[in-house]
């Protein structure tokens, strides 16, 4: 065997003998067989993966080579596919994860309901299979049947069923005892992970208990200990709305300060959610110590949303976080934003703002209401004219928030600036601040009724599917207000095929022919080079907050990858900030085009769904809609299933999951290279 020296160096500085032998193994050569069925076999599926041709696929699921058919299977879950039978047929016969998993968006009926429930009795050798179909699949009986089931002792089968049972108990109305049931069932398990599975339905439709079952609830976790905090996590959630005070007070005051980063924030939510008491107050003081930047801000929106807790708080807010130095400027920002009368501290808050592009958004709230209507507008107009793209893009989004909400006669007033500032922009061909923009094209006072022209010339300055968010927000503005004389335009545009935008009209309410949605147009791989990544399955993320390792699966996503691994090579990501930060769900960053979260790398990669779970640590790829993913990538901060499927997963997290739970918006990477 050949081994590359740098990956052999590399494997003495990780710890356990279980990732040294995977490094191991990616440290040597490419199997010829594996060679072969990248550039040979995945190109001839990747044709109809293009196509969107779901009977071409099941074709590739009887293949010879293990590897390729899985993929085939994969491709099944985002293809339709006419022959609903065949592929059931062939689920069953294949009885793997993945081949089940294609069947989580199909158009099955009641009758196909019916006969997997009945298989759960007949046909023991598929109940695996069946539970990873009822994540997503499923009805009452469905329901009834997965919760007359007990736990076998087996971490994966017990997980899968907690798993499966939660989410059937989503969308359906449960009786008291069976609510007991699912409690009983939640907190039987020392595992936090299948608790939280148990409570998925009732945590992530922000369902009640009934009485009966939430008092129920309420005694059995003063004596719920779990493993980890993931059951915890939940129940702050489900219990927070009628019993704040008790859920503050199940966990000690003193671990506030160093409790786990998803648990704390859960609590500062349920908090922000709910009418504060007094002891509340005393949490969020104590969640102002926590050394994580994201708790903080957690907390201080929790503060914001109740001004007397921010009035009892304000010495705290100031001198725990906006005027201590060292503290996250992003934190800071908020603590300025949290306080009631920031009047005195303008200075200060403008010196942390800077031109730091990523703060501008903070800094315009303080200033809105700090502020006359009349200066604050001036200020937009100053920032809009620097010469920095981002600063424009913040100050134009800004505006679009802000101008509905002001008076007519102030708009009068000030309409004619207004529009050329929006004229500007929709008139440069920036996707990101014309998308941005749509608040403001909806506007009757800038735009009258005998307008239409203008939008209708608008869209020349952009195409399709680079520019796609454009022509999905510019519909949104024609169906509102120009419905009759757009619909040929609309008609013109859904015949192009592309599916994202074709989605977005059917969802707008636009009437069109939904035939030619796969006609999109993707970029290509160098398979060749697909082959040799199998070899380099990490990846260096360097951002301003450390590094962050990630383990990636070429075998599950080739073609995302092979785009990511192009734009490496050019050091497109370098400099690229995390965008979008939402706590306790995701970090994501990559925009290499424009840097703000509406840029792309100007091509379009196909879905490449899979049935791996999004949970803590797995990276996946954005996109806005199947079938139009490109650069842009999210990390997880935690379980989040309703993702499953529905997104493309391209690996996960191996170390700095520290890294990734202190990352706020506007931290940038500034470096990624294959470890």
């Amino acid at each position: 065997m050949n081994f590359k020296p740098k990956c052999v160096q590399n494997m003495y500085k990780n710890i356990g003998l279980i990732f040294s032998l995977i490094l191991f193994l990616n440290c040597t050569s490419a199997d010829p067989e594996t060679e072969r069925i990248f550039t040979e076999e995945y190109p001839r599926l990747y044709d109809f993966v293009y196509e969107r041709n779901g009977d071409k696929i099941l074709d590739f699921v009887g293949h010879s080579d293990s590897l390729f058919k899985v993929q085939a299977w994969r491709a099944l879950i985002q293809s339709p596919v006419e022959d609903l039978d065949r592929l059931i047929q062939n689920v069953m016969l294949a009885n793997t994860k993945e081949s089940w998993a294609s069947l989580w968006f199909k158009e099955i009926n009641e009758k196909h309901v019916d006969y997997f429930n009945s298989l759960w009795n007949d046909s023991p050798h598929l109940q695996d299979g069946l539970l990873v179909l009822f994540t997503e699949v499923g009805d009452r009986n469905t329901f009834e049947l997965l919760l007359n089931v007990n736990e076998e002792g087996d971490p994966d089968f017990d997980y899968k069923l907690a798993h499966a049972t939660g989410s059937r108990s989503r969308t359906i109305e449960l009786t008291s005892e069976e609510e007991i049931r699912l409690i009983d069932k939640a907190l039987d398990s020392k595992d936090g992970q299948v608790s939280q599975a148990y409570l998925y339905g009732y945590y992530r439709a922000r369902k009640q208990f009934s009485p009966e079952a939430e008092q129920h609830l309420l005694n059995r976790w003063l004596d719920y200990y779990p493993e980890s905090d993931e059951g915890n996590q939940s129940l702050v959630r489900i219990m927070g709305k009628n019993h704040l005070n008790r859920v503050l007070q199940h966990f000690p005051i003193e671990s506030y300060e160093r409790m786990n980063v998803q648990l704390a924030v859960e609590i500062a939510q349920a908090i922000s959610a709910n009418e504060p008491t007094d002891y509340a107050q005393v949490i969020l003081n104590a969640l102002l110590d926590h050394r994580n930047p994201n708790v903080q801000i957690a907390s201080l929106q929790a503060i914001q949303r109740h001004p007397e807790t921010a009035e009892t708080l304000f010495g705290d807010i100031m001198n725990k976080i906006a005027l201590i130095d060292y503290r996250d400027p992003r934190a800071r920002m908020m603590g300025f934003n949290t306080i009631t009368n920031a009047t005195e501290y303008l200075d200060e808050m403008l010196e942390v703002a800077g031109d730091e592009p990523s703060l501008q958004s903070l800094k315009y709230d303080i200033l809105e209401k700090n502020s006359t209507p009349e200066d604050f507008l001036e200020l937009i107009k100053a920032d809009f004219k620097k010469e920095e793209r981002l600063l424009r893009f913040y100050a134009i989004q800004k505006l679009a928030g802000w101008w509905p909400e002001v008076d007519t006669d102030f708009k009068e007033v000030n309409k004619e600036s207004v529009r050329d500032m929006v004229m500007e922009v929709v008139t440069s061909g920036d996707r990101s601040m014309t998308a941005a923009s749509t608040p403001l094209l909806m506007d009757s006072i800038l735009f009258p009724d005998d307008d239409y022209q203008t939008f209708q010339d608008l869209l020349t300055n952009f195409s399709l599917p680079e520019d796609v968010e454009v022509y999905q927000s510019i519909s949104r503005v024609l169906y509102d207000r120009f419905e009759d004389q757009s619909r040929m335009l609309i008609d013109s545009l859904s015949a192009i095929g592309n599916q994202a935008l074709n989605q977005t009209l059917l969802s707008q309410g636009w009437d069109i022919d939904s035939d030619g949605f796969y006609s999109q147009e993707f970029r290509t791989p160098d398979w060749k080079r697909v082959s040799k990544l199998t070899r380099n399955p990490y990846v260096v993320i360097e951002t301003t907050k450390g590094e962050i390792i990630l383990q990636l699966d070429i075998e599950k996503a080739p073609v995302t990858i092979a785009g990511i691994d192009s734009l490496m090579k050019e050091g497109a990501y370098q400099g690229t900030p995390f965008h979008r930060v939402i706590s306790n769900f995701v970090i994501q960053g990559g925009d290499v085009e424009t840097k703000d979260g509406f840029g792309g790398p100007g091509y379009v990669v196909p879905t490449e769904a899979s049935s791996s779970m999004y949970n803590r640590g797995v990276v996946g790829i954005a996109s806005a809609g199947t079938d139009t993913e490109g650069s842009q990538f999210f990390i997880m901060h935690q379980w989040k299933p309703h993702l499953n499927g529905r997104y493309t997963v391209i690996g996960k997290v191996v170390e700095g999951m520290e890294v990734v739970d202190r990352i706020v918006q506007g931290d940038l990477i500034e470096r990624m290279y294959w470890y």
